[in-house]
């Protein structure tokens, strides 16, 4: 049973080996993610408790309705993951995401399949800087940002704290494609940038 599930982990778990480097918007076909080397580890399994990402302080600059606005909510959204993966709190995660975000709904699944088999996510950092800006566009109200995300390493650790899944530090440029709803933020792409390097 764990064989199985480990396969789905390493297809669709990881914020910066699978989903985010598998990420479609609503008119785009799938892609597919980069092959994963499960690694042995050298060192001593990281402590859960010790490890375990705290929720980050929601920014001000959310509250405008702007590019810095939605760079702000970007930021945040990427932040989040890594917390949302560790503790099964989707709460927030969930009400960001727009039902057409590929990369969202695979993030919330993950969460929940990490939480129904007590597994145990470890690490993962996360942050986004913005490199480019583009305005808003007039028909669909989105903010384009051009953004480079980096995660730290992660694991995977199962009940009995052996280490399950293992992938090292990446970093990815991304088209993230942000608009407003309900007076809200929500993300409604994360995905290569048109014509660039994947």
């Amino acid at each position: 049973m764990r064989g199985a599930w480990s396969r789905s982990v390493v297809v669709g778990l990881m914020l910066s080996v699978a989903a985010l480097s598998g990420c479609t918007g609503p008119d785009e076909g799938p892609t597919t993610a980069p092959s994963v080397v499960e690694s042995p580890i050298a060192s001593p399994s990281p402590s859960p408790a010790a490890s375990a990402p705290v929720k980050p302080e929601r920014p001000a600059a959310m509250e405008r309705d702007d590019a810095e606005g939605a760079a702000a909510a970007a930021k945040y959204f990427i932040e989040l993951y890594p917390y949302v993966m560790a503790t099964g709190d989707t709460e927030e995660f969930e009400a960001m995401s727009h039902r057409a975000c590929g990369f969202c709904e695979d993030a919330l699944e993950q969460a929940e399949r990490v939480e129904t088999n007590d597994y145990t996510y470890v690490g993962g950092g996360s942050r986004l800087d913005v490199k480019q800006a583009y305005a808003r566009d007039p028909v669909t109200g989105i903010f384009p940002l051009d953004a480079v995300i980096a995660q730290d390493g992660s694991q995977i650790l199962g009940r009995d704290g052996a280490v399950v899944f293992t992938a090292e530090h990446k970093r990815f440029d991304r088209r993230i494609e942000i608009g407003r709803r309900a007076g809200a933020w929500v993300v409604v792409t994360v995905a290569p940038i048109p014509g660039a390097e994947k």
